[in-house]
């Protein structure tokens, strides 16, 4: 018998996987990122976690909210619908023992989740998930630092020999909380991440070059966007960082219950109302000035970001054509963003979870349309956000309504503002002064006000005023906010005005809409 064909043929299959291995660890983090595609969180399964309810086996953590241990043919399902990445969130604290060892069984089973994905050739982002939350261990910051580190060293020996279509997340979303400053603490985030970098890259094998994704400040946007961030050392330069994009949590994340309001400290009055639809210019002008900063903050820089998670509460009244128009726009301009990725977060189950989008067991869409929706995504069809930028100077937010307004802002970013333009209505025949207090921060992160007084020594009646305030020498970040003094009841702001420097790129808002209302209705 002649066994040469059949040793050629091994050699040319063993020289076609080495190439596609060199081709994945030969591509930088922007590009790994670039070809993860859409992505898709496994919620609900392996990261459940319950004050109230006695867990004694993995099985019970697993099933806790009606979702089951994931399948090959599950895992399939979710590739066919254009996903290209999986999300794999695990809460640890049950099966950890005080110096962090795992319990055998449970990471035979995280061992067996994250051989279903691969082997369907999807990316695998296996992180900590609930350890943080509730005041668990990891929150505990530095102190938890030796546990975490061991924690992670057993993961990535598990896993070093894998493909580098696994990839690690140091952490999900934990609020660490500096009492002296009162405010995040930038540092112990700081010193867990590069424990975290060390250890893998120590741990030899394919984690040497494994894309690793490390944890955004309390996974908020504006908080990893500060100039207080940083990003750890790593020799391999391959890192991307991590966000949850849930904005405006009225709309995504907030119940359905009566409106309220409140007055807060100043005197200042706010009126709060779950909404039930998205989508109009300033909610869009919102997302594009979010994804902006991730590119001038980040990506920019060579670092990509991970919206590990992105979400609508679905049972909670929510009108579900915005729902579909939110995701769009949110999918659509990730793909359109070179550097930057998003996970739709599913609970899948519909008697645990409130954000649920695809039933994993049944393999059903709760709404088709949605599903049509990511699939022409993934296949690159779809209305690309950037096809409609235009070019502007000016961003107007104007009050829609009707209730006393005392405070207004627009996001800026780290664009640089020259001028502030602010449309006020007043009413009653008096002397004034229009006694406004603007608000910013500066590069470090530090909040500041401005006072603003203008007076022109005569009766000013009833109607409309423009005050116009040159800020051109002072540096703003982040948003711009203008209040009333709380003593001048007889003042309501009506809209603000920005003036900026750069020509600042906007979305077409009334085209892009009327071109994906195929899409959504």
């Amino acid at each position: 018998m002649n066994f040469f064909p059949f040793i050629l043929l091994a050699i040319l299959s063993i020289s076609l996987i080495l190439n596609c291995l060199y081709m994945i660890s030969s591509k930088n983090s922007l590009e790994i990122v670039k070809d993860m595609g859409l992505g898709y969180n496994l919620g609900n399964t392996f990261d459940n976690y319950d004050f109230f309810t006695k867990i004694n086996s993995p099985e019970e953590q697993i099933t806790l909210k009606g979702n089951k241990l994931p399948t090959k043919n599950m895992i399939k399902k979710i590739k066919r619908y254009g996903f290209k990445t999986i999300r794999f969130p695990v809460t640890w604290i049950l099966f950890l023992d005080e110096n962090g060892k795992v319990n055998s069984n449970w990471m035979n089973l995280i061992k067996e989740v994250v051989d279903l994905i691969l082997d369907v050739n999807l990316y695998c982002i296996l992180n900590i998930y609930n350890d943080g939350e509730y005041g668990n261990w990891l929150s505990m910051g530095l102190e938890a630092k030796d546990k975490y580190i061991n924690l992670w060293a057993q993961i990535a020996n598990e896993f070093k020999d894998y493909s580098e279509y696994l990839i690690f997340e140091s952490m999900n979303k934990i609020y660490f909380f500096n009492y002296d400053t009162l405010s995040f603490d930038y540092d112990i985030l700081l010193t867990l991440n590069q424990a975290f970098v060390d250890t893998i890259r120590n741990s030899g094998g394919n984690n040497i070059q494994r894309l690793l994704i490390v944890a955004g400040a309390n996974s908020d946007l504006d908080l990893t966007c500060s100039s207080d961030y940083k990003i750890p050392i790593d020799p391999s330069n391959k890192l991307a960082v991590s966000i949850q994009y849930y904005i405006p949590t009225k709309f995504t994340k907030e119940r359905y219950y009566d409106p309220y309001s409140w007055i807060d400290y100043d005197g200042i009055e706010y009126y709060f109302e779950p909404t039930l639809s998205w989508g109009d210019s300033e909610e869009y002008l919102q997302i594009i000035t979010d994804f902006e900063m991730m590119m001038n903050s980040f990506v920019n820089k060579g670092i990509p970001i991970i919206i590990n998670e992105v979400g609508v509460f679905t049972e909670q009244k929510k009108e579900i054509e915005s729902i579909r128009e939110y995701l769009y726009m949110i999918f659509s301009i990730s793909s359109d963003f070179d550097g930057i990725m998003s996970c739709l977060w599913d609970t899948s189950n519909k008697k645990f979870g409130d954000m649920n989008f695809y039933d994993r067991e049944n393999d059903k869409w709760y709404d088709e349309k949605l599903k049509e929706n990511f699939m022409e995504i993934s296949r690159g069809k779809y209305v690309k956000p950037m096809d409609f930028y235009i070019q502007t100077h000016f961003e107007t937010i104007t009050i829609t309504k009707n209730y006393l307004q005392r405070s207004i802002e627009l996001k800026i970013g780290t664009r640089k503002a020259l001028r502030i333009i602010i449309n006020a209505r007043i009413t009653g025949t008096l002397f004034i002064d229009a006694n406004l207090r603007i608000f910013s921060f500066d590069s470090f992160g530090n909040s500041f006000r401005i006072k603003f007084v203008k007076s022109d020594g005569k009766k000013q009646y009833d109607g409309t005023h423009i005050f116009s305030i040159d800020i051109s020498k002072i540096k703003c970040y982040k948003y711009i906010q203008v209040s009333v003094d709380s003593i001048l009841n007889h003042i309501t702001l009506n809209n603000l005005t920005v003036e900026f420097e750069e020509s600042f790129q906007s979305l077409d808002y009334k085209s892009f809409k009327t071109s994906i209302s195929k899409y959504i209705y």
